[in-house]
């Protein structure tokens, strides 16, 4: 069982550097728009009439991909008083609590994403021809990776719970943030 949980840790991971290639990809791109914006408001004086949504967007799909990639590290606040005052047994049951109900919530963001990306069809952005499927695409997208990644984590720590997936995950990950 615990190969398996090193398998599971090893594609959660993946999932995670991949994702974090994309939202810095999608920072750089975010900067580089805003900047141009700026530079030709400012400095040439003629405005480039898509900067503002284009950043907008590339915010919004940052903003998704972070949340998602935030729950894989843990780097949410939480509130941890309940946790240290039970008993460890019952201090897992609330982890293995708190991870179903951002499972839950990645389902949520995931069926209702769908549903508003079929009434999105139509729809194109107001300063480019651009479809609103695609910024709309970023909830069932985060929806997906917070479920990932929270039945990763739950499957993990019932497969091999002494498996120390924090402190290792963390250690690789820093190093390419």
């Amino acid at each position: 069982m615990e190969k398996l949980a090193r398998g599971l840790m090893l594609v959660d991971d993946i999932v995670l550097k991949l994702n974090l290639f994309v939202c810095s990809c999608l920072l750089l791109g975010a900067v580089v728009v805003a900047g141009l914006g700026v530079i030709f408001r400012f400095v040439l004086h003629d405005s480039l009439s898509w900067s503002d949504e284009v950043s907008a967007y590339l915010f919004v799909w940052l903003t998704c991909l972070g949340a998602a990639a935030g729950v894989k590290l843990r780097a949410h606040p939480e509130v941890r008083v309940l946790a240290e005052r039970v008993p460890p047994a019952f201090a897992a049951l609330l982890k293995d609590f708190t991870d179903c109900a951002i499972l839950a919530l990645g389902v949520v963001f995931v069926l209702y994403g769908t549903d508003m990306l079929a009434l999105m069809g139509t729809e194109t952005a107001t300063s480019i021809p651009v479809s609103m499927v695609y910024p709309y695409l970023s909830i069932p997208v985060c929806g997906a990776l917070l479920a990932f990644h929270s039945l990763m984590r739950i499957l993990v720590s019932h497969l091999a719970p002494r498996a120390q997936t924090d402190a290792a995950m963390v250690e690789g990950v820093s190093e390419h943030l």
